[in-house]
């Protein structure tokens, strides 16, 4: 039965209505398109390390990058366990699902893969006593029972702790032997392995000595003592004995080059054992504040780099180090355009400040 005339609509308004519906249709597909799209971005990852065979050690560096990166410790949780089940003796995996579970609250959960994570043979005690994930469940028995078997298991993992690598040149040693630039690497990352630096560092001018940190964080990441240099000294020390049998060095000019933590331990040895030091480069200082007691280095060759981008708090180190090395020592002061970082012409530059501490 058609409308009265009266209550009969005008043609504009039915297309007004009909656009209006098919908009409204059109958003809530978008919406769902959306939807879906985030739903399967969230679980891409997790898929593609499945159809890659990926290792249990791949979805732990998955699940740290979800919690660094997205601070998401839902979709970590995932990648952990994953890897804890790919692993049965993982020891790690369970030690990270412990860890998001107690930063969502679930307590008891974590307790428990902090005791599948003891069963399995954890060893890292260094991180351990740093989580602050784990903060609140210090006097928990399963984080104490944790705690002492890792210290106890620890020695066995940590041999390499303090362990020196040598790149030497080719040929015979000059008649004053060779000179020495010892390299502390940043926090988490393996000293030893930096020796292939050599080449475009110093060429075959000089030995490149590379030490891994005095205390082991996991394979292949170390750091250095938070308080103390004492320990890293002790370690420049048993390196420089164990280069002697190997080759003649000049024990006058033995550098120091150091990044972040490792450039904070070098700027204090320079400071608090200067006779053995003829200098450093001291690249982006960053770590624990150490303060600095009554500095003893006079004479010395001192660079100091640091990144135009890095936090403020390293700037006001790098501030502090320059303020403390200064009196009395020929300091250099370097700015390039980047962050915590090697300088990208870092070949180029870094070369004329070693020739420079080395006074070669």
């Amino acid at each position: 039965m058609p409308l009265p005339a009266a209550v009969r609509l005008p043609l504009s308004l039915f297309c007004l209505f009909s656009a209006l519906s098919l908009s409204c249709v059109c958003a809530h597909a978008d919406a769902q398109q959306d939807v879906a799209k985030g739903r399967w971005q969230g679980l891409a990852g997790m898929a593609n390390l499945y159809l890659d065979d990926a290792s249990a050690a791949d979805f732990i560096e998955a699940g740290d990058n979800e919690k660094s990166q997205h601070d998401n410790y839902a979709g970590a949780l995932a990648y952990y366990l994953t890897a804890a089940r790919l692993d049965p003796k993982n020891a790690y995996a369970s030690y990270q699902a412990a860890g998001s579970l107690a930063a969502m609250d679930k307590n008891k959960r974590a307790a428990e893969f902090l005791d599948q994570a003891r069963e399995r043979g954890f060893w890292q005690w260094v991180i351990l006593k740093e989580d602050d994930e784990l903060q609140h469940l210090q006097q928990d028995p399963a984080y104490q029972k944790l705690l002492q078997a890792a210290e106890k298991n620890y020695p066995a993992k940590a041999k390499d702790a303090g362990l020196a690598a040598f790149s030497i040149p080719q040929g015979k040693a000059p008649a004053a032997g060779w000179p020495v630039v010892v390299w502390l690497s940043g926090f988490g990352t393996e000293g030893s392995d930096g020796i292939d630096m050599r080449a475009d560092l110093v060429g075959e001018k000089a030995v490149l000595v590379g030490i891994n940190g005095t205390l082991k964080r996991d394979e292949h990441q170390f750091m250095w003592q938070q308080h103390s240099v004492a320990p890293t000294q002790k370690a420049v020390n048993a390196a420089l004995k164990t280069l002697e049998k190997q080759t003649r060095i000049d024990r006058s000019r033995i550098a120091l080059m150091g990044f972040s933590q490792g450039a904070e331990h070098a700027s204090h040895l320079i400071a608090e054992y200067p006779q053995q030091y003829s200098g450093a480069l001291l690249l982006s200082p960053g770590g624990y504040r150490i303060p600095f007691g009554e500095t003893k280095a006079r004479d010395k060759r001192i660079v100091i780099v640091h990144g135009a981008k890095e936090h403020e708090s390293n700037q006001k180190l790098t501030a502090t180090t320059q303020q403390a090395l200064e009196p009395g020592n020929q300091v250099q002061s370097h700015e390039h355009a980047e962050g915590h970082t090697f300088q990208g012409d870092w070949r180029k530059a870094y070369p004329g400040y070693l020739k420079f501490v080395l006074n070669l």
